[in-house]
């Protein structure tokens, strides 16, 4: 009887489709009809799909009326019974706002709002749950446009395709203008005067920042203070660069060029195409960049056991420069509504060259000159990366349940190759004799494996269980010969050498959360077990670094809804930061002749413990977020800085584990609509931070209080216009300890002593957009980087064996503009299978997967 029912309805349901429309029984459809193919007509590429209930049984519904009615008048758009299985999927949908309507004999008719829009073209409505008895409206649900930042009380994203200030540069750029970060000179990246755990897709990767085009990054994701489901690794969180998937339904893409200031180039573009249960995406990008550079330096050495002291002054000017190309590929396979399995790999190869004039001057305690050289470099750079992840996700009936499961593989290469000549002077600068040549060449080799598995099981209301598991092996091994003269034919073997190490990091967590009332609280647990082992193959010698115990890390959320969208959240996590490859090395870097380098392989990870208030608030154009943090660091990986023998000048950076640092401080995030058209959105970060270093040979402590302040501001103007402005502002702060100091941007080493002081730095990028043709699709973007010429890298540093002041510039000022043009069908039809089907057979269209 139910069937026969199912039929009838289905039969009156198509009916009232089709005079809707104006479509004649057995007739067909008329020009200008939703579907038929008409100039200036909204594409009809969207799809709202779920599975029907029953609420009492969890047994699929199968035979129930599905229709998408107009929120305007009602009028039906489309329509289809559900299929035996209980799912339903309504496909080739206008944008718009809609309401779907279900209902069956026996079942309350079921109401739900929707928008269909280009950022929400698939929707999956989940396991709708039909009651008995009839009822009105019982679920309201609005969807819309994505704004450039996305604020939320546990993590903020910011939308990069929004961003005009970065198009065309690197994802350096793009860190540059998202609120909370901090980029120096260097590409370091700090959240809050920490550095944080940098992953690409939600997996580590072995690219740097200066490695990934900004026009193939999606959006940026910021965790201060993650929870026990994330990696322990970072002091201060997690950024996550979300490259782009293009998803859009049919036949679309984009190409864009570019070209700034002083030789620079940027070319790429992106293709997808989405049908049925496939969708295929692939984008190119190419990018070349050439810059200067320069900075000076005054050092001040103490002598050891004397009161004897001499200067060093230094003057750099650089030329640095390469190109490199990222190229992506994905495919999905949507199995059905519930099962989708992905398969993308990454592709980026490219070379970087820097040439380099150190000029040094030697004055004794008098400050009457000595002696005085000039060193020319010549590097060159080259790397290749290739990332293979496979993906699996699997949704449950029951809503909110799911399985989700990956692997992937990333391999990177990269060979380096160069020298400097050093050229003795008089001291009225004329060259004295001949000049002392040295080679180098090296290889590096890095293999990147992870798994991961993770699971989520509703329970009850509002409880939700999560667990999972992940594993990393990370496989390095370099090679760097040094020889004399122009060619390294016999290298030098104090000089040279050899290296491998072996990571492992296996993890499984746990998590439970739960609300009561207002009142909501999650908990969870993550252990992990690092395994370290390298070695020395030149010399037949292997060792493990002590390893990270112990490796529990919890993590303890409780929130609070007020009333008037408010709420508040209390939240702590343990996290851990473990010594790098260069803070290991047990070789001595000479590479810099005033400033050696060697690693200690005894290093011991830092543990730290982070604590989170915030308040956050939602007004109709208004959000406000504000937080007060706290973070103490045990076992703090610091450096000591000190002269390679009695009277030298030259200084040796080695690694200890020091005693700790502790922060504290109030981030405050706002976003304004000033106005319709204008958003602003302000970030001011204020902290105060103290090291503490005890050992043998150091006993000091280095506390300041600073700030940082942000501002993005977005104008819409006439004429198809968009106005963006991004200043930032960094108050002089404290030197941390970030890593192991590398070479300072084509000069002198940077001796990275905690006891410094970093000087402030302010910045203005600008840009303008302007739309074209009537469709929008062509676009012209200009954009001025550091407006005013003040983004400037200083730094004072001091210790018991000399004071040093070092000012650095990098080419900043950088003019830049760029094209894209939009293309595609967003039409489906064009894609339709072999066997088309008429309209009354569209209104049963079969259950198709979707996006998720």
């Amino acid at each position: 009887m139910k069937k026969l029912y199912a039929l009838f309805l289905g039969l009156t349901v198509m009916h009232a489709y089709a005079t809707a429309q104006g479509v004649p029984q057995g007739g067909t459809r008329p020009a200008g009809a939703p579907g038929a193919q008409r100039g200036g007509q909204m594409p009809q590429i969207g799809r709202i799909y779920g599975k029907l209930q029953d609420a009492q049984t969890r047994q699929p519904v199968e035979y129930a009326s599905v229709a998408l009615l107009r929120q305007k008048d009602s009028s039906v758009v489309t329509g289809m019974l559900s299929k035996g299985n209980g799912d339903f999927a309504l496909e080739q949908l206008p944008f718009g706002p809609f309401l779907v309507r279900i209902n069956f004999m026996g079942y309350k008719t079921y109401f739900k709002k929707v928008t269909v829009t280009p950022q929400t073209m698939d929707q999956d409505l989940g396991n709708i749950r039909l009651e008995p008895n009839a009822k009105a409206l019982s679920e309201v649900e609005v969807t819309g446009q994505r704004t450039a930042f996305q604020m939320n009380i546990d993590k903020k994203v910011f939308n990069v395709d929004r961003n005009l200030t970065s198009v065309g540069g690197t994802a350096a750029d793009v860190l540059k203008s998202v609120p909370s970060v901090n980029v120096d000179i260097d590409g370091n990246v700090k959240v809050r005067n920490s550095s944080p755990n940098i992953f690409v897709d939600g997996k580590p990767s072995t690219l740097t920042i200066d490695q990934i085009p900004a026009d193939a990054i999606e959006s940026v994701e910021l965790i201060t203070n993650p929870s026990a489901k994330y990696d322990a690794e970072g002091m201060s969180g997690i950024i996550n660069i979300v490259l782009k998937k293009n998803k859009k339904a049919g036949f679309n893409g984009m190409v864009q060029a570019g070209i700034g200031t002083n030789d620079k180039y940027n070319a790429g573009g992106n293709i997808a195409v989405r049908q049925g249960k496939w969708n295929v995406s692939a984008n190119y990008n190419f990018n070349s960049n050439r810059n200067w550079g320069s900075g000076t330096t005054e050092r001040t050495n103490f002598a050891t056991g004397s009161s004897e002291v001499n200067y060093i002054n230094q003057e750099s000017d650089s030329r640095n420069g390469g190109q490199f190309q990222f190229g992506r590929i994905g495919i999905d396979f949507f199995m059905d509504n519930r099962n989708t399995i992905s398969l993308s790999q990454n592709i980026v190869d490219g070379t970087f060259k820097n040439y380099e004039e150190l000029g040094s001057l030697y004055s004794d305690s008098q400050k009457d000159l000595t002696r005085r050289n000039t060193r020319y470099t010549n590097s060159e750079f080259g790397f290749r990366n290739y990332a293979t992840t496979l993906g699996f996700k699997h949704l449950f009936t029951e809503p909110n349940k799911e399985l989700t499961a990956d692997v992937s593989i990333n391999k990177n290469s990269n060979d380096r190759s160069g020298g400097f000549r050093t050229q003795q002077q008089t001291l009225a600068g004329e060259p004295v004799g001949d000049p002392f040549i040295q080679s180098n060449r090296g290889t590096g080799n890095t293999d990147f494996y992870s798994f991961q598995a993770d699971y989520v099981d509703p329970m009850g209301k509002t409880g939700k269980f999560e667990t999972g598991i992940k594993g990393t092996v990370r496989n390095y091994g370099s090679l760097y010969e040094v020889g004399d003269g122009p060619s390294v034919n016999v290298p030098i073997d104090s000089l040279s050498n050899d290296y491998k190490y072996k990571e492992q990091i296996y993890a499984a967590y746990v998590n439970y959360s739960n609300a009561i009332k207002n009142f909501g609280y999650q908990v969870g647990l993550r252990a992990e077990q690092y395994v370290y082992s390298g070695e020395i193959p030149s010399e037949g010698k292997t060792f493990k670094p002590t390893k990270a115990v112990p490796g529990l890390f919890p993590s303890v959320y409780l929130s609070y809804k007020l009333e008037k969208e408010q709420e508040l959240q209390l939240n702590y996590s343990r996290r851990v930061n473990r010594p790098n490859f260069f803070q290991l090395v047990p070789y001595r870097d000479f590479s810099d002749p005033l400033n050696h380098r060697e690693g200690n392989p005894n290093l011991k990870p830092e543990y730290t413990n982070s604590l989170e208030f915030s308040y956050m608030k939602t007004w109709k154009k208004h959000n406000f977020l504000g937080s007060l943090y706290y973070r103490n660091t045990n076992n703090l990986i610091s450096t000591l800085n000190e002269p390679i023998g009695p009277g030298s000048d030259t200084l040796l950076t080695t690694f200890i584990n020091a005693n700790k640092s502790f922060s504290y401080g109030a981030e405050l995030t706002m976003k304004n609509q000033i106005v319709p058209g204008w958003d602003i959105t302000t970030n001011v970060n204020l902290y105060q931070q103290e090291l503490q270093v005890r050992n043998e040979k150091e006993n000091y402590t280095n506390r300041g209080f600073a700030w940082l302040a942000k501002i993005n501001s977005e104008t819409k103007l006439p004429w198809n216009l968009t106005f963006q402005v991004t200043a930032n502002y960094q108050a002089p702060t404290i030197t941390v300890p970030t890593g192991g100091g590398g070479r300072g941007g084509g000069f002198m080493m940077i001796p990275t002593s905690a006891q410094g002081r970093i000087k402030g730095l302010s910045a203005v990028d600008v840009a303008l957009k302007k739309d074209f043709l009537k469709s929008k699709a062509l676009s012209a973007t200009i954009s001025l980087s550091d407006v005013f010429n003040t983004r400037e890298f200083g730094m004072d540093q001091e210790s018991m064996f000399f004071t040093q002041d070092m000012v650095r510039k990098r080419e900043s000022r950088i003019l830049r503009l760029n094209l894209s043009y939009r293309f595609g069908k967003f039409d489906a039809q064009l894609f339709k299978r072999r066997n088309n089907r008429s309209s009354s057979e569209g209104m049963q269209m079969e259950g198709q997967g979707g996006g998720f």
